[in-house]
């Protein structure tokens, strides 16, 4: 154990470079840093890195909305139009288990528990197209405009093919 050479006062492994606390103040200074001093772009194209860890501070940075919490995946745009924040690392997370496939398309499964079905789970999908940010611990990386590919879609299973490698966020 060594004492973390930022703060000086918790200590922390022989691995590790500095303690939890001076990590997320780090963090902290990174998000508002790039809040107040990045212009955002009018397009967003894919591969955009944005070093922001709730989804309302990226949809507040984008919009200019000011949205307090949002914890929802998605977040409507326009009547066709959605922002879709997920992880497509195969993880199960409120029963949805969202993956990249290899040839580029997005499949969402249902896999939870089928008598405590979630809101989201309907025949009727009142958008069309969704900004695909995906989520990591530290950032969200835009992938780009996907269409519900709705002829291979069922209840269980969601296919999305992408359309655009950027966005103005108002053009679907």
């Amino acid at each position: 154990m060594k004492k973390c050479p930022k703060c000086e006062a918790n200590y922390i492994s022989d691995d590790e470079d500095i303690c939890a606390v001076c990590k997320s103040d780090n963090k902290n200074n990174i998000e508002f840093n790039f809040i107040k001093n990045t212009k955002r772009n009018d397009i967003i194209k894919i591969g955009d890195i944005f070093p922001l860890s709730k989804n309302s501070q990226l949809i507040n940075y984008l919009t200019g909305k000011n949205i307090d919490n949002w914890p929802q995946a998605t977040y409507k745009l326009t009547d066709t139009y959605y922002m879709w924040i997920i992880a497509l690392d195969g993880v199960v997370r409120s029963g949805w288990k969202d993956v990249l496939l290899k040839d580029g398309r997005i499949k969402e499964n249902y896999i939870g528990d089928i008598s405590n079905l979630p809101s989201n789970f309907s025949k009727t999908f009142s958008y069309k197209y969704k900004a695909v940010f995906e989520k990591n611990d530290d950032n969200f990386i835009f992938k780009g405009v996907y269409k519900l590919d709705i002829d291979n879609t069922t209840l269980f299973e969601r296919y999305y093919v992408k359309v655009a490698d950027e966005s103005t966020l108002c053009d679907f």
